[in-house]
């Protein structure tokens, strides 16, 4: 059964104000009405209301104007504002939200819709009150220079939760152990991207109410007021501590039930939206860590290595001999811009070859970092530092650049080689993209018929529709576009017929695929006859004997990558490879 909403609701509304109170009564509240916008502000003074809600329904700017006047009251009393907008006005949420909305509903919706936001935004005030009890149990009244509670969430902040774990660490060798989760949510930037910041605010207050719930249902100890606290520590990042009667076993249990709660999608107006957490777990106690600072600082080391692994993966911190890994990741950083500057990235090129010709006809240029240090770092490692920096899109062009000046200054059978470059999901989501590129391109005086842009699916995915448009037109300025690591992704085939390819790349388990059993076999075959069929070059990455390479031939693929032709080498010794090789094909 529903939760009642048992408390005065200061209803503003000039037009459907009889509407909205007859809904509030349905659910246990006490309609408090102002129909004059204007004289909202004076009027709630006089009431003891703590949930406002603003029907700007047909009279957005006085409905806007009422929210602005009221929002210093509001917060005052840690209360909620909900403002009802008519469909046409959807696109002023931004607006109502910087007036001081907690929250923002659009017509058309039920009666049912309004009185769950309605119980939403009770539950919010709620949070807002119990934020600032727990700040006057801990140390007094917060002085007028602390920050209130999360405004988008209800939640308490970074700052309330180290005054929380402080006052919990206290007491010397009897302070019980604190347990602190830190939840990161993955592909938050991405939704903010694709539905705009309304929607993604929304999301938030979703995600808080979710884990506020799970906390509920599963947090170990006691009295929950005393023994839990919730908080937003960043855009997409929560932390959940825990103290009393708590063991790592329990904590750890409370962990997973907060990664489960992501198993189901949120539901916001028609987004499905899917979302997943990773968390990291730090332990507070009177022998160890008794500084709260340093207790966050673990918890976000922990979550920063849960992030490396799959959806629900959780770490408990542990200390590294190497020293704290946050520490490193910010040296690595600050590695990474020197070396970017000073042009210290590595530009390696793999060749390709035709299987039709035995000639070859492109390279693929790649990415290796030498650390002066740490050795040879993966691409991975390159690629994820730029994007925790980020310098993603710095770095795809630093890299696109490079690749471009040393492929125009090769001569003999090297200079017709087509070049291609990786983009990221960073890159097609760059506003200058096509821009850059193409000032890139222009400066190294490389032809457009010699360059191929390689975008895997996932990249695709973050935004299909607007990475489809930028690549039409470069596809129509004559840049050829390949599709990598094809078969790796989750909708290669309903896209497959609609996106602009010229080149599909067949992951290197697609070309284990090709000598493995004959139901592999027949999945691979169909899909290399599939995209010749719609007009594509296929090429089989991870060719590494003859075995594979007469597979891929037998297969209909046009050319091959992989250690069977060649590693990837520098610029200089590819034109001497190339000129071997055709030396040597043609004596044979």
């Amino acid at each position: 059964m529903l939760r009642a909403v048992t408390e005065p609701v200061f209803i503003v509304s000039s037009r459907y104000a009889d509407e909205v109170a007859a809904v509030s009564t349905d659910i246990g509240a006490v309609p408090c009405i102002e129909r004059r916008p204007e004289r909202a502000a004076e009027r709630f003074e006089a009431e003891s209301a703590r949930l406002v809600v603003i029907d700007a329904r047909g009279a957005l700017p006085q409905g806007l104007a009422a929210a602005r006047l009221l929002d210093a009251a509001v917060k005052k009393r840690h209360g909620a504002m909900l403002v009802l907008l008519s469909r046409a006005d959807g696109i002023a949420a931004v607006a109502a939200h910087d007036a001081g909305a907690t929250s923002v509903l659009v017509s058309p919706f039920g009666s049912a819709t309004f009185g769950d936001a309605l119980r939403l935004a009770a539950r919010h005030a709620g949070r807002l009150s119990e934020a600032a009890a727990a700040l006057q149990v801990a140390g007094g009244d917060a002085p007028a220079s602390q920050p209130p509670p999360d405004r988008m969430t209800g939640l308490a902040t970074g700052d309330q939760l180290q005054v929380w774990i402080t006052a919990a660490l206290q007491g010397a060798d009897t302070a019980p152990p604190v347990f602190l989760l830190a939840v990161g949510i993955a592909r938050f930037s991405q939704i903010n991207a694709a539905y705009g910041r309304a929607v993604a605010d929304r999301v938030l207050a979703a995600v808080a109410q979710r884990l506020d719930r799970s906390v509920g249902a599963r947090a170990p100890g006691g009295d929950m007021a005393e023994n839990r606290m919730l908080a937003r520590l960043a855009a997409a990042e929560f932390a959940v501590g825990v103290t009393g009667s708590v063991s790592l076993a329990a904590a750890r249990l409370l962990a997973e039930t907060l990664a489960n709660a992501f198993e189901t999608p949120f539901l916001i107006d028609s987004h499905v939206i899917h979302l997943s957490a990773r968390i990291g777990i730090a332990i507070g106690d009177a022998g160890g860590v008794t500084n709260a600072a340093a207790v966050i600082r673990q918890a976000s080391s922990a979550l920063l290595l849960a992030r490396g692994g799959e959806a629900g993966t959780i770490e408990i911190f542990k200390r590294d001999p190497a020293g704290d890994p946050l520490t490193r990741l910010a040296d690595l950083e600050s590695d990474l811009h020197r070396a970017i500057e000073g042009d210290n990235i590595a530009i390696l090129f793999q060749p390709q070859m035709a299987l039709g010709s035995g000639q070859i006809i492109g390279v693929e240029a790649l990415v290796r970092w030498e650390h002066p240090t740490l050795g040879l770092l993966s691409a991975e490692t390159l690629l994820g530092t730029a994007a925790t920096a980020e310098l993603a899109i710095k770095l795809g062009r630093h890299i696109r650049s490079r690749a471009m000046r040393e492929a125009v200054g090769w001569v003999g059978p090297a200079s017709r080689l087509r070049l291609s470059v990786n983009v990221t999901a960073a890159d097609l989501a760059d506003p200058g993209f096509a821009n850059a590129l193409e000032a890139a391109r222009v400066a190294a005086r490389l032809p457009r018929n010699r360059l191929t842009l390689e975008v895997t699916e996932g990249a695709l995915i973050t935004d299909i529709y607007g990475a489809v448009e930028l690549l039409v037109g470069l596809r129509a300025d004559g840049i050829k576009i390949a599709l990598d690591d094809f078969g790796t992704g989750y909708s290669s085939l309903a896209w497959m017929a609609r996106l602009p390819i010229d080149v599909i790349k067949l992951d290197r388990s697609f070309t284990l695929g090709l000598t493995g059993s004959p139901r592999e076999r027949v999945v691979v075959e169909t899909m290399v006859r599939l995209s010749k069929q719609l007009g594509m070059t296929v090429i089989a990455e991870g060719v590494e004997d003859d075995v594979q390479l007469e597979a891929a031939r037998l297969a209909g693929c046009d050319a091959v990558q992989g250690f069977r032709v060649a590693a990837p080498m520098a610029a200089e010794p590819i034109q001497n490879f190339c000129d071997q090789w055709q030396r040597r094909s043609g004596d044979e």
